[in-house]
Parts: C-alpha cells; sequence; structure tokens
C-alpha cells in the first residue's frame, strides 16, 4: 500500500495536477486504507493544518510586503541605495541586491520580489551597459534573500511545521542572509568587470540627503518589526499585523501618489492568491504527513541514516543534494511540506542542531528558486519582462553558483547560524 500511495502521488505530479491535490490523493488513500479514517476525520485535515496562530503572520507579511509594491516605498528604498553605490564597480547590481534582500524579506515572496526589483532595475542595468543575461541573472538571484532575512515566511512556514520558535529562527537567518547576499555581491561585482559598463557620475550631496529622508521610513521598517519582536514587545504574529499598519501610513504620509484606492485592490488580491495557495498546500501537506508518520516512514528513513555510521555532515551533504534534485522539479514550499515530515525526525535523532538545519534547509530551497527547469524566479522574469528563458537561465548560472557555494559555507561553519544562542 505505501508503492501505491507514492505512485498515486508521482501519477498525479507527471499530469501536471496541482501538488496540493497529489499530497492530498496520496495522503488519503493511505488515511482511509491504512489508517481506517472517516471521509469526513480525512477532509478535516485541511481545517487541522491552517489552525495554528503563527500561521496568521503569513497572509500580514504578504500583505505588508505588496502594500510596498505597489504603493510606492519600494521604489524610494531602491533609489537611496542605487544613489548610494550606483557609481561603484557593479554598483547598480549590487544595489538590487540590498534592496531585493530587504524587500524580499518584507514580502515574503521571490516573484513579487524579482518583479519588483526587476522593474526598477533591468532596464538602468541594461542602459549602462550591462549584460541582459547578468541583469536578469542578478534579480533572479537576489530574489530569493527574502526567504532567509527575517522576517522570513519560510522560517514562519518551517517552525510551524517543527513546532520551533519563529523569533529563533528569524534570528538565525539574519546572519546566513547576509553572508549570502554578500557573497552576490561579489558574484556581481567581478561580472560588471567581464561587462565593461558604464559607470554613473556619482549622486549629489542633495540627491543623497533627499533619498536617504525618503527612503528611512522603509529602511527602518525591518528595525521595528524586528526589534519589537526580540524586545518582547510583541510576538510574530502581532509584528506581521504593525507591519501593514506601518506600510499604510507611511504610504499615506510619503507617497500620496501611489496611494491609491486601485494599488490597495491590487495588494489585496495578490494576498490572497498566494496565502490561498500556501494555505491549501498546507492542507494537503498536513493529509500525508500525517499518513507517512502512522506507516513509520520518518522511523524507517531515521534508523537508516543512523546505520549509516557516517559523520553528521555527510547526512548533511545528501539532505541538501536531496532539497536541490527536488528543487529542479517542484517549487520551494511544496519540497518544505513533502521532505520536513521525513527529514525532521532524522536530524533530531542524529543530536544534530534543529536551528542550524532549519537555516539549511531555507538556504537550499533558496537555491531551487533559480534552479532550471522549474525555477520559480526563472519563470517569473522570463513571463512577466517577456524574456525569453534562455537568457535567464545562462545568466542566472554564476549566481547559483555562488549561492551553492554559500549554503556549503553555512552548512560547515554551523557557528554563522547558532553564535548568538552560544
Amino acid at each position: 500500500m505505501l508503492i501505491i500511495g507514492f505512485f498515486i502521488f508521482l501519477i498525479l505530479l507527471v499530469i501536471g495536477a496541482p501538488i496540493w491535490l497529489a499530497l492530498g490523493m496520496s495522503g488519503g488513500f493511505w488515511a482511509f486504507i491504512q489508517m481506517g479514517l472517516p471521509t469526513e476525520s480525512i477532509s478535516s485535515q485541511f481545517f487541522i493544518a491552517t489552525n495554528s496562530w503563527i500561521l496568521l503572520a503569513v497572509p500580514y507579511f504578504l500583505l505588508a510586503g505588496n502594500l510596498m509594491t505597489y504603493m510606492g516605498p519600494a521604489d524610494k528604498m531602491f533609489k537611496f541605495i542605487n544613489n548610494l553605490v550606483g557609481h561603484l564597480p557593479g554598483g547598480l547590481p549590487s544595489a538590487a541586491v540590498v534592496t531585493a534582500a530587504i524587500f524580499g524579506a518584507l514580502s515574503g515572496s521571490s516573484v513579487a520580489t524579482v518583479i519588483a526589483v526587476g522593474s526598477m532595475a533591468i532596464s538602468q542595468m541594461v542602459k549602462l551597459g550591462y549584460s541582459k543575461e547578468n541583469s536578469y541573472g542578478v534579480i533572479a538571484a537576489s530574489g530569493t534573500l527574502g526567504q532567509m532575512i527575517p522576517p522570513s515566511i519560510f522560517m514562519i512556514l518551517f517552525a510551524a511545521s517543527t513546532q520551533l520558535d519563529p523569533g529563533q529562527l528569524f534570528i538565525a537567518g539574519i546572519v546566513p542572509g547576509i553572508f549570502i547576499a554578500f557573497v552576490l555581491v561579489i558574484v556581481a561585482i567581478i561580472i560588471s568587470f567581464r561587462d565593461k559598463t558604464e559607470r554613473p557620475k556619482r549622486a549629489s550631496l542633495s540627491d543623497m540627503i533627499s533619498s536617504f529622508i525618503s527612503a528611512l521610513p522603509a529602511l527602518i521598517m525591518p528595525v521595528v518589526i524586528l526589534g519589537g519582536i526580540y524586545g518582547g514587545v510583541f510576538t510574530p504574529t502581532e509584528a506581521a499585523a504593525i507591519a501593514v499598519f506601518y506600510v499604510l501610513i507611511i504610504s499615506l504620509v510619503f507617497s500620496r501618489k501611489e496611494f491609491t484606492l486601485a494599488n490597495f485592490k491590487k495588494s489585496l488580491i495578490s494576498t490572497m492568491v498566494t496565502t490561498s495557495i500556501i494555505f491549501i498546500l498546507l492542507g494537503g501537506a498536513q493529509l500525508f504527513s500525517t499518513a507517512i508518520t502512522f506507516l513509520q516512514v520518518p522511523q524507517f528513513i531515521t534508523e537508516f541514516a543512523v546505520n549509516l555510521n557516517v559523520p553528521d555532515w555527510t547526512i548533511m551533504l545528501m539532505i541538501i543534494a536531496t532539497f536541490l534534485f527536488f528543487g529542479m522539479f517542484l517549487e520551494a514550499i511544496p519540497i518544505m511540506y513533502i521532505t520536513i515530515p521525513i527529514l525532521y525526525p532524522t536530524v533530531l535523532s542524529l543530536n544534530y542542531d534543529p536551528i542550524h538545519f532549519a537555516v539549511i534547509t531555507v538556504a537550499s530551497l533558496m537555491i531551487g528558486q533559480i534552479t532550471p527547469p522549474i525555477g520559480s524566479s526563472l519563470y517569473a522574469l522570463s513571463g512577466h519582462f517577456k524574456e525569453n528563458m534562455g537568457v535567464v537561465v545562462k545568466g542566472s548560472y554564476p549566481y547559483l553558483i555562488g549561492l551553492i557555494i554559500a549554503t556549503l559555507v553555512i552548512l560547515y561553519v554551523p557557528w554563522l547560524s547558532t553564535f548568538i544562542f552560544e
């Protein structure tokens, strides 16, 4: 019966069925045949999966990010960062990386990030002589940074799946996220020399000050949100709701032109679509994970890993390879829902730090978002900007290598993730 359930799952994936349906059908088959659950109990798993206080943070952070996009603060933030570093070698791509890191952390969506930052930066990069490949590649890679830098939607979902403290995961992701952004900036600078780009004039002091004042409300938003969480003023879920009100206030005060009902509706619709996708995936994943736990699949994997008698880092390397393989064919969130119920007990049995495992998991899933043939960031850029997929994929390769190197460094230097807890 176990093989039949996995066969159902694979067949549905191959024919292009939604991932939530593949998870739900295979999990439902096991639950009905093996566990003997009545159909009403099976369907209730979809509601049980979303009945979590921490998951309320997901739609709020998504809405805050969408409001940043449509209401104007994101554009002001990019203008200041570009004025600050745009005149340096690789300055404009570096500004795009930093902007994407901040914006992505607040939006929680790599697709929204690459579209928003790409709309601001790609045409300027091409105009200055950066190749189209590099212009699209740096946006595709930097769009993934928000999944590591807090407040991260991936960290929230990981915490909800494993009962870890999301606040601790947020803290653990700060230094690795900054390190990965630094690696991407280094790659961007190296490639800029190859492209022989034109360097714009340094912004005047008055322009610098003016853009800084305009961008300051958006720039301090992460400080306000994370400071409130770590200072014990509010929980991550409450922080997400506060983020929405914060963006609305700064947009009303500093971006009157973009503060329109039409833009507000766009933000709401985008948030509802993304939240619906995530939550229905949670339902299918809950049913799938409940069934495989009953069938003792995690216990079997754990016993197998323990009996291998190899160093922990070798097991972790195999896990990363698994994530990268799945990343070629599936979206990041379904990968998390499929693998975490199986791999997490194994990691705990090896006495591996669960917080470091969370950081490694998110770093690996970031790579999958620019890994062909199913990299979500690649498709988002190609589709939105009507650019040939080959151009986007080719440009992302140097940054893909950078992400892999950064992930391996984080794996072998766990101190980057855990030093604050020592």
